[in-house]
């Protein structure tokens, strides 16, 4: 390759010139987001079951439908929600099944499964997967008494809707916060029983005559004011006039009303009751792309409509932005930092002058490759290219110094170049290929391993790659330049070649006499035992004492400045009255000035997956954003502990959950510590997770508790006696239809080209559904006459399930815990023992801890294979397996500094740290093999095995320190933190740092020691 390139120079500046050109290009339109997308691919199945209890819900259309799913192939888990009125069935695929294959797999089991369902169930399929996650979530409300949230809803949906899906950057468009419009048609009951019609017979008429009936709106063309609804009154006027029998119009037995569906749902964006708008980018979409998109849209929306009043109450956007953007910087100042070592270390303009140009190169070069393979540019992608800065300049450097030498031996330039480079060649590649060798397994390791950290091996083998390719290819052309006029040094290189020599440079005696040491000429083997003895006991006392104390993570908490609070009232709160229960938390959260936005999405709606409270009207998801850590003082969970003190003050709370955006390493993961217990039988769950939570509470580093659900919901039982109804000439099924409680839906109203379907719902009229009393005396029409209800029906109240879970094809509850900061083994590991002191042991832990131990056998995994691999390759390439276990051996030993470096940090070891000891062995390795590579050429020379040793370090102890250094100080930005997010990225530079300090020295002393040790030669 140099000497193809080498010959034609224009080639390879055009090459160059692209990588430039596709660089900029890539750097602008690359899709940017915050970390990859990272979750399984998922399908959720909606169920609407009008009027059915969550324990109905579960066994009538859950379990039916798990049962059917759990034929699929890929499944990872299935696992399903069931409140009142709905089933949401999850369906999670492993990585291996695409979104697009698990949604055709899911509809085609679904088609079979129907038949099984009640009649009136009706579901729908929803991907769902990080593209979910609402971009921008707009927050719509009246700005005057001109419009109601009412209003709000029918614009949003029939018009704003559709307008933001027209766009092309837009994934997906959904409404939420109540007010869902349609006609009601409130019957009264004492009418249909004077006239002698049924509930039932009533609806079968509206079904069979109400087929088409335009209802709609327009806004008004001259102001943009006033809204009005097109034909409301001649379609009203249309029902109230309809014949529901012979000379018995719909009228003379109901009020009929444009109104919208009982409400079980609400929204609060920034402290004002709204309906919310989640704009949703499509999945591998660009985030900011769809943001763009979207707000184009609302501004538009807003001069048509200045009667609305539209904010952002949640947004990626501005994390992204921030987290790119400080990326960017401490990007630059890993090469202002790295440029620095080089100059302390180097004393060389001209290498500086090459790593300065070099640099850029490999950066515009990955982002340019990365461009035109589709990729997208994230925190990771950066980190990657941070990562490998030192690993890169080295390269440079090591090509630049041997054609320096060859100068300095009085060589032409132009040979000089030719046979300094050519005399590197080997080297250079072998020490590239080790690196790559030892961490490529990592893209292969399957699971949320491969799946987040993919993407940075990939770009750290592409950096590598182009770095490789430069320094073999571009330095020598232009050395040319740089070594045209000679090498002499300058003033200033020469005071740093002063500095140099007179400070780094003399702990160069301390390695000779260590290596003197090992070779006296009395108890050579002691001496040895003893250095290699030294080494393996501090490693065996950090492994002992460092890992429990730094216990592990999947990833580490970090402070985004985003917090999530789950609240739960009593289970018979309907959505108003959760709105009234908020109001003192939300009058304090006013007056604080750390908060930007605030988001609060109360109870569920069908088909909603973007917002919602996870629950009842009694549920309430707040998301809270603070301005970012750069520019406050307290830490998020110092903000999450005084959002928790107020909240816990609120009237009826019962249960509250308050933590950090990114709590969990998956969305899907409900809660960091959660206990979970399974049963063929619900009845019993509910006071195993309560005796569960009450032993756990008080674990070190918990915040809050809570059980997922409990038997807390006051239902009205309705008991027929069938041998009465049916001396009444009415049977139980003939009874139940002429009960309206449900919001039943009766028919469709068609719609005009801008307006969506209008359901036509019937309800009583009057007081019959205000309590049991009064349902008592619901009149009930029989071929006897009419009779109250309570004739032949005996009413009674008490507690069911407000909500049921279920995963794994069982009844499924779990006590669940909140953590701020403390390793959740640790945590885990104290409720395991609490918990079987108890006698407590059939459970599952399926909250972070069982991503944790996959993760952590897969990456476990990935650091023996690419041992493994390393040594095959370094013995192709040096022909020796000797040689290649010398080079290893220092590998494990360099652990010493990477546990220290986490300890120091205050880290857990965590999948980036095992990432960052991959990567640490990387860089050893590469210096190892540099030194294994000259020592073989001393020998070569003639000189004997300890003597190669001693000139092996005296050469290469500067390139060595320097590209550890250099690597260090690259490194620094992501051990300070500097870019939001980078809290989960850190632990890779700790490992990395402490690893390089000490394994640098450990590589200096024993790969040469080993390497003499065990020549037969000696």
């Amino acid at each position: 390759m140099f000497d193809f390139f080498y010959k034609r120079p224009h080639f390879l500046y055009a090459i160059i010139l692209a990588m430039f050109v596709f660089g900029v290009i890539g750097l602008n339109k690359m899709p940017k987001n915050l970390f990859p997308d990272a979750n399984r691919p998922e399908v959720v199945i909606f169920t609407n079951l009008p009027g059915a209890a969550a324990n109905v819900v579960a066994t009538t259309v859950s379990k039916p439908i798990e049962e059917e799913m759990a034929t699929l192939s890929n499944i990872y888990e299935i696992k399903s929600t069931n409140v009142a009125n709905f089933s949401i069935v999850h369906v999670v695929f492993n990585y291996t099944k695409t979104l697009e294959s698990a949604s055709v797999s899911v509809s085609n089991a679904l088609n079979r499964v129907k038949s099984k369902l009640p009649p009136t169930a009706t579901p729908a399929l929803y991907l769902v997967g990080d593209f979910t996650a609402p971009v921008d979530l707009f927050s719509l409300s009246p700005k005057n008494n001109n419009m109601s949230l009412a209003d709000v809803r029918k614009i949003a949906v029939s018009f704003i809707k559709p307008k933001l899906l027209s766009q092309k950057d837009i994934g997906n468009v959904e409404v939420f916060g109540g007010y869902e419009s349609s006609i009601m048609i409130k019957v009264d009951p004492l009418k249909m029983a004077k006239y002698h019609i049924t509930l039932d017979d009533m609806i079968k008429v509206l079904k069979t005559t109400n087929k088409d009936l335009p209802i709609g709106f327009v806004k008004n063309k001259e102001s943009f004011i006033t809204l009005t609804y097109y034909g409301e009154k001649d379609d009203v006027k249309k029902l109230k006039e309809m014949f529901i029998k012979p000379n018995l119009k719909l009228k003379d037995i109901a009020n009929i009303e444009w109104s919208y569906k009982t409400d079980n749902s609400a929204y609060i964006g920034n402290n004002t009751p709204s309906i919310a708008i989640s704009v949703e980018r499509a999945p591998g979409g660009n985030l900011l792309a769809t943001s763009d998109a979207a707000r184009k849209v609302m501004k538009e929306v807003e001069k048509m409509y200045p009667n609305i009043k539209v904010t952002i109450s949640d947004t990626q956007r501005t994390l992204v932005e921030t987290s790119n953007d400080n990326m960017l910087e401490a990007l630059r100042d890993a090469i202002i930092y790295t440029l620095l070592v080089l100059l302390i270390f180097l004393a060389n303009f001209r290498a500086l002058i090459a790593a300065a140009i070099s640099i850029p190169m490999v950066f515009f070069g990955v982002l340019a490759f990365l461009y035109l393979t589709g990729g997208g540019l994230n925190i990771i992608i950066y980190t990657a290219i941070i990562l490998a800065l030192g690993m890169l300049t080295d390269d440079a450097v090591v090509v630049l110094e041997n054609i320096e030498r060859h100068i300095s031996q009085g060589e032409e330039l132009k040979k000089a170049i030719y046979n300094g480079t050519k005399e590197v060649l080997m080297p250079v590649f072998a020490g590239t290929i080790s690196t790559i060798a030892i961490v490529f397994p990592l893209m292969f390791v399957g699971g949320y391993p491969e799946k987040i950290f993919k993407p940075l091996i990939e770009t750290l083998i592409v950096a590598l790659l182009i770095s490789w390719f430069l320094s073999v290819t571009f330095i020598p052309k232009l050395s040319e330049w740089l070594y045209k006029n000679g090498s002499k040094k300058t003033k200033i290189e020469i005071f740093f070649e002063k500095l140099y020599q007179n400070t780094i440079a003399k702990l160069i005696t301390p390695y000779i006499g260590i290596l003197k040491f090992s070779n006296g000429k009395k108890f050579k083997i002691v001496r040895r035992m003893i250095l290699m003895g030294g080494a393996l006991f501090v490693l065996a006392i950090s492994l002992k004492n460092i890992m429990p104390t730094i216990g592990r993570d999947v990833m580490p908490p970090m402070d985004t400045g985003i917090m999530k609070a789950k609240v739960e009232f009593s289970s018979n709160l309907n959505a108003d009255e959760t709105k009234e229960r908020l109001k003192p938390f939300l009058a304090w959260l006013k007056t604080q000035k750390w908060v930007e936005k605030t988001s609060i999405a109360i109870g569920t709606e069908n088909g909603v997956l973007s917002v919602s409270g996870n629950g009842g009207g009694n549920s309430a998801m707040m998301t809270i954003i603070a301005v970012d850590r750069f520019h406050r003082k307290p830490t998020i969970w110092q903000l999450e502990e005084k959002v928790r003190t107020k909240l816990a003050n609120l009237k009826g709370i019962k249960d509250l959950a308050v933590y950090d955006f990114g709590a969990t390493a998956l969305s899907t993961i409900s809660a960091p510590l959660a206990i979970q217990f399974r049963s063929d039988e619900y009845q019993n769950l509910p006071d195993l997770a309560k005796k569960a939570e009450s032993l756990i509470q008080n674990i070190k580093g918990l915040t809050t508790t809570m059980t997922s659900w409990d038997k807390d919901f006051l239902e009205v039982n309705i008991k027929i006696d069938k041998n009465k109804a049916l001396s009444y000439g009415i049977t139980p099924a003939g009874i139940i239809s002429q009960i309206a409680l449900k919001d039943q839906v009766a028919t469709l109203a068609t719609n005009l080209s801008s307006m969506n379907v209008q359901f036509v719902r019937v309800r009583f009229n009057g007081d019959f559904n205000k309590n049991i009393q009064t349902l008592k005396m619901l009149p009930i029409t029989t071929k006897q006459g009419i009779v109250p209800l309570s004739t032949f029906a005996d009413i009674t109240t008490n507690f069911t399930y407000s909500k049921i879970d279920r995963e794994g094809l069982e009844y499924a509850i779990e006590a669940q815990a909140y953590r701020e900061t403390r390793p959740i083994s640790k945590i885990t590991a104290d409720a395991d023992n609490i918990l079987h002191k108890n006698g407590i042991t059939n459970y599952y832990q399926s909250g972070d801890m069982k991503e944790l131990n996959d993760s952590f056998s897969r990456l476990i995994k990935a650091v023996v294979i690419g041992i493994v691999v390393l040594i095959l390759t370094l013995m192709v390439v040096y022909r020796s397996l000797k040689l290649s276990l010398v080079m290893i051996v220092v590998l494990p030993l360099s652990m010493i500094g990477g546990m220290w470096g986490l300890i120091i940090a205050n880290k857990p070891s965590c999948m980036p740290s095992m990432i960052g000891l991959l990567l640490l062995f990387g860089i050893i390795i590469k210096n190892a093999v540099l030194l294994i590579d000259f020592y073989k050429e001393y020998e070569k020379e003639g000189e004997s095995p300890f003597d190669s040793a001693v000139n092996a370090i005296k050469v290469r102890f500067r390139p060595v320190m320097m590209t550890a250094f250099g690597t260090i100080a690259g490194m620094i930005p992501i051990a300070l933190e500097q870019a939001i997010g980078l809290e989960r990225l850190s632990p890779i530079a700790d490992v990395a740092i402490g690893g390089l300090l000490v394994g640098t020295f450990l590589t200096l002393v024993y790969v040469p020691m080993l390497a003499y040790v065990t020549d037969r030669k000696k």
